[in-house]
């Protein structure tokens, strides 16, 4: 027998190959070489980490690359199949299936359709003559384990891909009035507009409301749509959203959307909501409803509990007071026309003689005798003063990026053109009286299991301890922008998700590098359990180039008294120009 060294490497390239192509035909190596490798049809685009991470009901190709092996053997899972060659990708794979392979086949390439979800592993056994000596090398060492051991007087390597495999999503979901459930779905449920004659109704007041529960647990979502356009809001992501109906007439309630994002196998699944909501006459006055904003043109708009008849001449009724504390500003600026909205009747747009900005305080009143009326003869009532959610633009920060922290910016402090964030000391908080770790977890630390927007947001997590650590240095830093911050003054706001229980007060953002400024945000009051937006102004007098950027801290002096374990979210960092007045 000749003395031949086998040597196992996984090879760290990943290829993709047509499945009805001969392109790896056999190769016959030397008799002094024998070897153990291996190609994967993976998709090399995609994060190592979660490339094992698959649907179900796709295929995996292998192709068995073994040199001077006895024999092979590829084994799969009951519930998984082979599927013979000549397949495409855009066939019916169930077509294809390999009746009489079973779970064990012995060719050098192996299709397999992953049908059972979960934790699947497919084997390939090789067996040598020779012991082998192992040289293992992956980036995916956790889903790809070697084991080697005799058998009979040959030597045995079993290497096993796990691979994790997500069931399609099935979404299920309920409609609530009044907390009490009047439409139930189930994954198994498959609701068709064909069959929309044979829907329940059910009859609501106008500016009444239902409430839809997102139930899906099946292929495990990470994202959720409402698609209600006859309610308000029209589209939702919350797993329950209340939805008020507006609008005399009867409407299909829409249709809802589960899926998974990225990093995870995109996928998604829509049902339609198989009811008709009958909206009739409310029994309540006709009053203001709130959604009092300003657009980008200046204009005013309002909600009313619902649809408004067209009027004129009512603009005498309304008073709009603006303020400004920069300047000392304060004065009632005429309405210059008040009309039904004309793209939705539930809404009044007021045009105004002079001009707002976003920096002022502006305030709305009606007196109740501009004889405005609702589609089903009620009166409008007097209200007011109410005030104008103002309009602002867009952050100059970018988007889907870094200050959403959609992309881990790792140990950087001079980000540059990507806008990224680092966190001192790798992952936790720096120097200072502790290395920033608690156990096994970071105070500071990116998480992709909550989020306001896409599929991350930082984490402050603090166990039960006596008082808020001090140290020199802890928190993450954010570049200011691509292209540096143009002097100005701006809105600067986190979106924060503040579990119950948690009992901090403020957080603070210093600017510059070194500082130049820093603002507190109070949270004392901010509402917990939900994502709400914590804002603060700050105006840069030069511009901000070079090396400034923003640092994120929680201090002990901005919070004294609290102790106890800590739980918060941040997400969506923005800084938006804010108008001044003249």
């Amino acid at each position: 027998m000749k003395n031949n060294k086998i040597v196992i490497f996984l090879l760290s390239l990943i290829v993709l190959w047509g499945c009805n192509q001969d392109d790896y035909a056999d190769f016959t190596a030397p008799d002094e070489f024998s070897d153990v490798s291996w190609l994967l049809s993976l998709d090399r685009n995609r994060d190592p980490a979660y490339r094992y991470d698959i649907n179900a009901d796709t295929f995996i190709s292998f192709l068995n690359l073994a040199q001077n092996a006895v024999s092979s053997e590829w084994k799969i899972e009951e519930g998984n199949f082979f599927l013979k060659e000549g397949f495409k990708s855009a066939d019916s794979l169930e077509k294809y299936i390999d009746d009489e392979a079973g779970l064990s086949i012995t060719s050098g390439k192996a299709h397999v359709f992953f049908r059972k979800s979960g934790i699947n592993t497919v084997t390939l056994i090789n067996k040598f003559n020779e012991p082998v000596k192992t040289n293992i090398s992956s980036d995916n060492a956790d889903r790809v384990k070697v084991e080697t051991y005799d058998e009979n007087g040959l030597f045995v390597v079993k290497t096993e891909f796990i691979f994790d495999v997500y069931a399609t999503i099935s979404p299920a979901f309920s409609v609530l009035k009044d907390g009490v459930e009047i439409l139930k779905i189930t994954e198994t449920d498959l609701p068709s507009l064909e069959d929309s004659d044979s829907w329940p109704t059910i009859e609501i007041e106008a500016a009444t409301s239902l409430t839809f529960v997102d139930n899906t647990t099946i292929g495990r979502p990470n994202f959720r749509t409402w698609g209600t356009p006859d309610g308000v809001p029209g589209t939702s992501n919350l797993a329950s959203s209340v939805v008020k109906f507006y609008r005399l007439g009867t409407f299909n309630a829409g249709v809802f959307k589960s899926g998974r994002l990225t990093p995870f196998p995109q996928a998604s699944t829509e049902k339609i909501i198989p009811l008709k909501v009958k909206v009739v006459k409310s029994s309540q006055p006709f009053v203001f409803d709130g959604a009092l904003t300003e657009d980008i043109n200046q204009k005013i708009t309002f909600r009313v509990n619902g649809e408004v008849n067209p009027f004129t001449g009512a603009e005498g009724s309304f008073t709009v007071n603006v303020k400004n504390a920069a300047t000392g500003f304060d004065q009632n600026i005429p309405v210059q026309s008040a009309r039904v909205n004309a793209s939705d009747a539930i809404f009044i747009d007021l045009t105004l003689a002079a001009p707002i900005y976003n920096s002022d305080v502006v305030t709305v009143s009606y007196n109740g005798a501009g004889n405005i009326r609702s589609a089903d003869d009620r009166l409008l009532e007097a209200f007011g003063p109410a005030t104008v959610k103002m309009f602002f633009g867009v952050s100059i920060l970018p988007g889907n990026s870094h200050p959403g922290f959609e992309i881990a910016g790792g140990n950087v402090t001079n980000a540059g053109a990507t806008s990224e964030f680092f966190i001192p000391g790798g992952n936790g908080i720096g120097t200072g009286t502790g290395n920033g770790q608690y156990g096994d977890e970071w105070v500071w630390q990116r998480v992709d299991n909550k989020s306001r927007t896409g599929f991350a947001s930082m984490r402050y997590k603090l166990p039960n301890v006596a008082a808020i650590p001090i140290v020199n240095l802890f928190g993450f830093f954010i570049s200011d922008g691509p292209n540096g911050v143009p002097a100005g003054t701006y809105k600067v706001s986190y979106w924060v998700f503040i579990e119950p229980g948690t009992t901090l007060k403020a957080f603070r953002i210093e600017f510059g590098n070194p500082v130049t400024d820093t603002k507190i945000f109070d949270i004392s009051s901010a509402e917990k359990g939900k994502w709400v937006e914590i804002s603060n102004v700050i105006t840069f007098p030069t511009t901000l180039t070079g090396n400034n950027r923003t640092t994120l801290r929680i201090l002990s002096d901005d919070n004294p008294g609290v102790s106890g374990a800590q739980l918060m979210y941040f997400d969506d960092l923005s800084l938006v120009p804010i108008e001044v007045r003249p």
